[in-house]
């Protein structure tokens, strides 16, 4: 493996309108647990890193044409440094969204107590018909393949 494989510094140039990545909210529905609401689930806002180039400005932007009001963000600060976002959440202050910040590195599972504390404050957004947005550092929801939700 090459040293700078996982570099996140190489290739710093700026890119045209024409070459960033769209960001992609797949908007799960939660009927299965009888809610009627709808759960987003995004890649990293803003990401720059490897073959992914995004527009922080554009990407916030989206999430608030689709009518976000409280986003969950999983990525730790060094993560967000590295996938060069070190801002996000002072962009997503700027918008006026609500930020539940649960860090826990990119692969791992919080613990236990801080899951039951993500899935209290979750349940609540969605039973006060809180439109909402979970993302971790990468596209998890390129696994996905609802692309459209509703």
């Amino acid at each position: 493996m090459r040293l700078n494989e996982f570099d996140s510094s190489s290739e710093d140039e700026e890119v045209g309108e024409d070459q960033l990545t769209p960001l992609n909210i797949s908007w799960l529905p939660l009927s299965i647990v009888e809610c009627s609401q709808f759960l987003g689930i995004c890649g990293l806002p803003g990401c720059r890193f490897k073959d992914i180039r995004r527009s922080l400005e554009r990407d916030v932007e989206e999430m608030q044409n689709q009518g976000v009001q409280e986003v969950f963000v999983f990525c730790t600060r060094g993560e967000l440094s590295k996938y060069r976002v070190p801002s996000l959440l002072e962009a997503y202050r700027q918008r006026g969204f609500t930020i539940h910040h649960w860090p826990f590195p990119d692969g791992d599972a919080p613990e236990l107590e801080q899951c039951c504390q993500i899935l209290e404050e979750l349940q609540f957004n969605l039973e006060t018909n809180r439109r909402t947005v979970i993302h971790c550092c990468l596209s998890a929801a390129s696994a996905l393949s609802n692309d459209d939700g509703e």
